[in-house]
C-alpha cells in the first residue's frame, strides 16, 4: 500500500491551531552542532544558524547519537518571510519553464511541494516552517567536514530532479540509502519529523510536526528577525 505524502502547503495544516510556547530562537554557534556558511541568498545571513531553543536541544541529542566522526551540520535554520518568498517564486519559475503543459495551478502545486509559499493559490496565508524557526535543513559530514554520500546535495535541490530529493528515492546507490536512513533514525529519535520530499527537512513544533504526530496544536508561530539573538 503506498504512503500518502502531505505536501508542506497542504490545506489540512491551515486548521491546525498555534499555541505559542514562549521558546526563544538561539545561535547554534557554540554547541554541538556544526554549519556551513549563509546558504542561498545573503540575505538568509542574519538569521540562518538560529532555531527555537527546544529544537537546538533535539539537535544536540541527534549529534550524540551519531556514530564517532560524524557531525550534524546546519546548512539552514530560521529563514525570513521575505526570503522564503524569493525562494518560492525562483522555484515557481523554475516548475513554469520545465513544464510547459502545466496549467498556472499545476505550477504552482508542483513548485510548492519543494518550497513553501507564503500563500495558497487561493489567496489564503500559510505558515512557512522554516520562518517559525521549528523547521531545520541538516546533513551529515565526516571528520574533515565533507559531506557523506547522500546521492546529492542539500545546496544542489534546485537543481536535481524533485524525485531525488525525496528522502525513499529508490535510484540510490547502497552508501546514500544508508546514509539518509542513519539521518532520518537520529533524527527522529530525538523528536523530529521528516519531510518525505526532502530527505534533509525535519521539523520540531510547526504546524506539519502537528499534523504527522496528530498533536491538537502547534507550538511555533511565525518570527519576525528584528536582531540577532547574543
Amino acid at each position: 500500500m503506498e504512503i500518502e505524502i502531505v505536501d508542506i502547503a497542504d490545506e489540512r495544516l491551515f486548521a491546525i491551531p498555534v499555541m505559542e510556547c514562549g521558546e526563544p530562537l538561539v545561535d547554534v554557534a557554540g554547541s554541538s552542532i556544526v554549519y556551513g556558511e549563509p546558504p542561498e541568498y545573503p540575505e538568509t545571513a542574519p538569521g540562518y544558524r538560529l532555531v527555537r531553543e527546544g529544537v537546538l536541544s533535539r539537535l544536540e541529542r541527534a549529534q550524540a547519537a551519531l556514530p564517532k566522526d560524524l557531525h550534524l551540520r546546519l546548512y539552514e535554520g530560521y529563514r525570513s518571510p521575505q526570503v522564503q518568498a524569493r525562494i518560492f517564486s525562483a522555484q515557481l519559475a523554475r516548475t513554469t519553464v520545465s513544464n510547459p503543459s502545466y496549467t498556472q495551478r499545476q505550477c504552482f502545486s508542483a513548485a510548492a511541494r519543494l518550497a513553501s509559499p507564503l500563500y495558497t493559490f487561493e489567496g489564503n496565508m500559510i505558515l512557512p516552517p522554516h520562518s517559525t524557526g521549528g523547521a531545520v535543513d541538516v546533513e551529515i559530514v565526516d571528520r574533515t567536514g565533507n559531506v557523506i554520500e547522500f546521492g546529492m546535495e542539500i545546496k544542489d535541490w534546485a537543481t536535481v530532479g524533485p524525485e531525488r530529493c525525496a528522502t525513499g528515492f529508490p535510484e540510490l546507490v547502497q552508501a546514500a540509502r544508508r546514509n539518509r536512513d542513519l539521518l532520518v533514525n537520529v533524527m527522529s529519535k530525538a523528536g523530529f519529523i521528516n519531510y518525505p520530499r526532502e530527505w534533509w527537512h525535519f521539523s520540531y513544533g510547526d504546524k506539519y510536526w502537528a499534523f504527522v504526530k496528530d498533536r491538537p496544536h502547534a507550538l511555533y508561530t511565525g518570527v519576525e528577525l528584528t536582531r540577532r539573538p547574543v
